[in-house]
């Protein structure tokens, strides 16, 4: 029988880090708040081992590994019922787990599903809904716009003239043009927040659909690196990110090209947009980079925007939202926001 709990103690995680190790595996970016769990056995002397280990962050599971010895006694089921567990109590019924290409049939041989695999690294997901349903959501809300379709994925935090800009540029350039917001909710600004200001401010841009990334477009799941900005793993994360676009996204949405804006500030968001020029056109997607709009002879950027309303400065940022972002940021509502982003 083996011990299960929460590894907190400095010399457990120590443990962690060695099994990790042995397995030829790297202790992973947190990616947010949860929780690392170990089994242990007891030993003979009285003392205990670490024998398998797994970490369930958000809706990831992370840095799953069972000692060499053990391989084929269950384990690693036992531990991903401990982790399936910890997450249902939280109310968490959609999971994903990373993995190396060749350990992800013992993960599937448990239920969980394949959403894309690189030469480095495979991404799996357990319980419902899953990708199928997305892409299928995907498709019912394009199906109304027609034409050649154009892709933009943006943050934007808040929506600025910057990515007015983009997006404008680009819907001249496509019959149709699909603007992906990331849907994961650790930015300073809401996703709610973010995705309405994102359509108001392209309103009048009548090729235009406004669409969630959900899990599967620039997520904690497909791109962690741009949350932890661990540039290490930030090829990896954006090949496997991209990989999921190209196979998967790109063809429910119909898209045959990817917009981007240059990357003047971000190293992470810079590996990024070199990995797609790289990896999309092998699916027959072209990539677009372009320079970025400036305003006072300085590029329009987001982190702009946050750096005076941290200093309290709003008027500064008059002239570099559109006036739909603008009217939101003067509001009542906005003040949660902006004191947030004053105090942390």
């Amino acid at each position: 029988m083996y011990a299960e709990r929460i590894l907190r103690l400095p010399a457990e995680l120590r443990q962690r880090a060695e099994l990790l190790a042995s397995r030829g595996l790297s202790v992973p970016g947190s990616g947010g708040p949860g929780s690392v769990l170990g089994l242990f056995e007891d030993l003979p002397s009285g003392e205990e081992r670490l024998v398998a280990t797994g970490a369930l962050m958000g809706r990831v599971i992370q840095g799953v590994a069972v000692r060499e010895e053990l391989d084929g006694q269950g384990l690693t089921s036992t531990l991903l019922g401990f982790l399936i567990q910890r997450a249902a109590d939280a109310g968490i019924w959609h999971l994903f787990l990373f993995t190396r290409p060749r350990g992800a049939s013992r993960f599937t041989a448990l239920g969980f599903r394949p959403v894309a695999e690189t030469e480095s690294a495979v991404l799996l997901e357990w319980g419902k809904p899953g990708i199928e349903e997305f892409l299928n959501g995907l498709k019912r809300e394009t199906e109304h716009v027609c034409g050649s379709g154009g892709c933009v994925v943006v943050n934007c935090n808040p929506f600025t003239l910057g990515h007015r800009y983009l997006i404008e540029t680009a819907a001249k350039k496509s019959g149709r043009l699909c603007v992906v917001v990331v849907g994961e909710d650790r930015s300073e600004f809401p996703f709610d927040v973010r995705f309405q200001l994102v359509r108001d401010g392209v309103a009048d841009l009548d090729n235009v659909v406004v669409l969630s990334g959900g899990d599967y477009v620039v997520s904690s799941a497909t791109f962690p690196s741009y949350f932890t900005k661990e540039e290490e793993f930030a090829s990896v994360h954006a090949t496997l990110d991209l990989t999921i676009f190209a196979e998967r996204i790109a063809p429910a949405l119909s898209a045959t090209r990817r917009f981007v804006g240059t990357e003047p500030f971000s190293p992470v968001t810079n590996v990024y947009n070199e990995t797609m020029k790289r990896l999309l056109p092998q699916y027959g997607i072209a990539v677009e980079e372009m320079d970025r709009l400036r305003i006072d002879g300085a590029p329009v950027s987001a982190s702009r925007v946050r750096a005076l309303l941290r200093q309290g400065n709003i008027e500064g940022v008059r002239n570099l939202v559109p006036s739909t972002t603008w009217r939101w940021l003067a509001s009542s509502v906005a003040a949660p926001v902006l004191e947030r982003l004053r105090t942390v």
